[in-house]
């Protein structure tokens, strides 16, 4: 169902959710885009004034006639807005320069050290040369994807695997450094959005499970980051694996992590446990692992497939293989979304 509403207070939702669809099936004329959303003609051609002011979208060529003048074909221009994108969820560290289409202009890479402060300062000069590179007045800003527990209201995060990290005001200080709006999210949160931007099929729910160095997970509920009251929804290292002694699938997890000879049995039982506690309590039907932690092959999805299927009222699930880069356009995905939000237009 469509999300668009006769509110300005979703205006900035409403938005996204056109340059959504522009971007999974451009060119595309305004009638198709109104059917596609479920709304009238004026409704879209209200929410697309905005943006082909900016030049974000632009009409390009004719469409095929149905009986009267041909339809103009919408497109985004993808340079029209950048942005810079920065995966910190590792110690080598990711910083791309991206094009409001998702697509990635430049990337940089660079190892942190020790000092917290000394990594940062390398993350600065790369983001400064991607800077000099552009015309300053079409970047959108810059979103930084943090391994670990964050508040999402605040930017502090409170564990993370980046020694250091939590003792650093980070949004604050790169905003500082390089004079643009900055924005931190988890980065379970942000593949799970990249990877819900990927999907050829029309849903609206969608679990990233991620097995990396650590156990995360992010849920997408109604085309959106879902993060529950506390922002925490998706810490799926605390369901409970084992009674006695009692376990998490955090726990089991680091323990695989440490096996030299894990076996195809213990990713599966490990993965459906957690698919079958998603799927019990939200009725999720699709679902994505992604991460370098283990060795997840089609054979192993299809026998958790299997397992959720005996397990769960015989209803099917879909799980499959993460992506490239699920991050860093998740990560451009909601720079855009929250730039919208503070465009004047």
């Amino acid at each position: 169902m469509s999300r668009i509403r006769n509110s300005s207070f979703l205006r900035s939702s409403n938005l996204r959710v056109v340059l959504r669809e522009i971007l999974k099936h451009q060119p595309i004329s305004k009638a198709a885009l109104a059917k596609k959303l479920q709304v009238g003609h004026s409704t879209v051609a209200q929410l697309l004034k905005p943006l082909i002011d900016q030049k974000i979208v632009v009409e390009t060529m004719l469409g095929v006639s149905t009986g009267g003048r041909p339809p103009m074909l919408l497109k985004i221009d993808s340079e029209a807005v950048l942005g810079i994108v920065v995966d910190l969820s590792s110690h080598r560290v990711r910083i791309a320069l991206m094009n409001c289409a998702l697509e990635t202009i430049d990337v940089g890479h660079v190892e942190l050290s020790e000092d917290i402060y000394t990594g940062l300062e390398s993350i600065v000069r790369e983001s400064k040369r991607l800077l000099e590179s552009i015309n300053r007045a079409r970047m959108l800003g810059m979103c930084v994807a943090i391994s670990g527990v964050m508040n999402p209201e605040t930017g502090k995060i409170s564990s993370s695997l980046i020694k250091g990290l939590e003792t650093v005001r980070l949004a604050d200080y790169l905003k500082s450094a390089l004079e643009i709006p900055v924005f931190i999210e988890n980065d379970a949160n942000l593949s799970a959005l990249g990877e819900f931007m990927k999907m050829d099929k029309e849903t609206s729910n969608m679990f990233y499970i991620h097995m990396g160095e650590g156990l995360g997970g992010g849920l997408i509920i109604d085309r959106s980051i879902f993060r529950g009251d506390r922002g925490y929804a998706g810490e799926i290292g605390r369901i409970v694996y084992n009674t006695e002694p009692f376990e998490t699938v955090g726990d089991a997890y680091a323990k695989m992590l440490k096996k030299e000879n894990l076996s195809e049995d213990d990713i599966v039982r490990l993965l459906s446990t957690i698919v079958l506690n998603v799927v019990s309590t939200l009725d999720v039907t699709h679902f994505v692992v992604g991460g370098t932690g283990v060795n997840i092959t089609d054979k192993i999805l299809s026998q958790v497939e299997r397992t959720v299927k005996d397990n769960f009222y015989g209803f099917d699930i879909e799980i499959r293989k993460s992506t490239n880069n699920p991050v860093l356009t998740g990560a451009m995905e909601y720079l855009v979304e929250k730039s919208l939000a503070n465009f004047h237009f």
